[in-house]
């Protein structure tokens, strides 16, 4: 027997006309309850201001998060598609934005602060200059600035270099490391732009250290260069490892004269002396370096077993 198609599953998306008609409803009732909560009426006569304050800004408070709650579920459910990831971004952007200065410019009106003095009084401008260096106004100006400005868009892979997060230094290959995070750009929202990194989980970077960041745009990139640096031992001689390293490398990567492989000595030690390798392609760093060591390794081990055959029959 078939089962009815009405089930949860085929049930039709809440359309526009649904959702203003909620938004008008949840109006009327914040203004009911305000002009129940007023100093005037009889259920409010004998409550003290400061708890009819604090009720109406909780009233205000909560209407609006459940408005903004519903007009953002139906902006975001605009196709991408339609929009671009772009443009669908930026105006899930504003919309958040608009609708948290409403709600914020309500909740201090419902505490007694007239509009007209709350926008142009001096005190007002001295909360805002003061606030604007702290966290929440530094990620919403910095969601500003990157929306505008475009460093990078949604969908592009971007590595993100920033002190904020340091890494620690490696033992080894003796070389600084840069702080860098590798991730896909998924949304930009007040305070935070979403990445999807390489391990395949989400990243929230604050917008505010974003714009203070040293940001690689990595989706269009060609052929770059790969540096790794190792160590090998004096009974190798650097004078016969290093130039047939770099032939093999050349072989290997081929490219114009500027973007040849590249061998040399970097540093000695007393039992080892290091050999940096540069080396220009376009697969992944961690391709390359699986290539570059399985050539040296190889022509290591091959110069090793000469030396030891040379010395045998001498």
């Amino acid at each position: 027997m078939n089962r009815p198609k009405n089930d949860r599953g085929s049930m039709r998306k809440p359309t526009w006309a649904s959702t203003v008609l909620w938004v008008v409803l949840l109006v009327v009732v914040g203004v009911s309850l305000s002009i129940l909560l007023d100093a005037h009426s009889k259920l409010a006569h004998h409550l003290p201001k400061e708890w009819i304050d604090l009720i109406r800004a909780g009233v205000v408070l909560v209407v609006g998060a459940s408005i903004s709650r519903l007009l953002e579920r139906r902006l975001f459910g605009l196709s991408i598609d339609k929009l671009g990831p772009q443009h669908a971004t930026a105006l899930r952007y504003f919309s958040r934005l608009l609708l948290f200065v409403v709600v914020s410019v309500s909740v201090l009106t419902a505490f007694g602060a007239g509009l007209p003095s709350l926008i142009f009084g001096g005190t007002f401008l001295t909360v805002v200059i003061g606030l604007a260096g702290q966290t929440i106004f530094s990620n919403i100006i910095g969601g500003l600035w990157l929306i505008f400005f475009r460093p990078f868009h949604i969908g592009n892979t971007i590595g993100v270099v920033t002190w904020q997060y340091p890494v620690l230094m490696p033992s080894f290959p003796h070389e600084a490391v840069r702080p860098i995070y590798i991730g896909r750009v998924l949304d930009i929202n007040l305070m935070y732009t979403e990445i999807l990194n390489q391990d395949g989980y989400p990243q929230l970077i604050p917008n505010g250290i974003l714009t203070q960041s040293f940001i690689e745009n990595r989706s269009n990139v060609g052929v770059r260069r790969v540096r790794m640096r190792f160590d090998m031992p004096y009974e190798i001689k650097s004078s016969i490892f290093t130039p047939r390293l770099r032939e093999a490398l050349t072989s290997e990567f081929p490219g114009a004269l500027d973007t040849a492989a590249e061998v040399f000595v970097e540093d000695i030690y007393p039992t080892a002396y290091s050999v940096v390798v540069c080396v220009y392609s376009a697969d992944k760093e961690d391709v390359v370096r699986d290539q570059v060591l399985g050539i040296a390794i190889d022509l290591g081990d091959e110069l090793r077993d000469g030396q030891q055959k040379s010395f045998g029959e001498s």
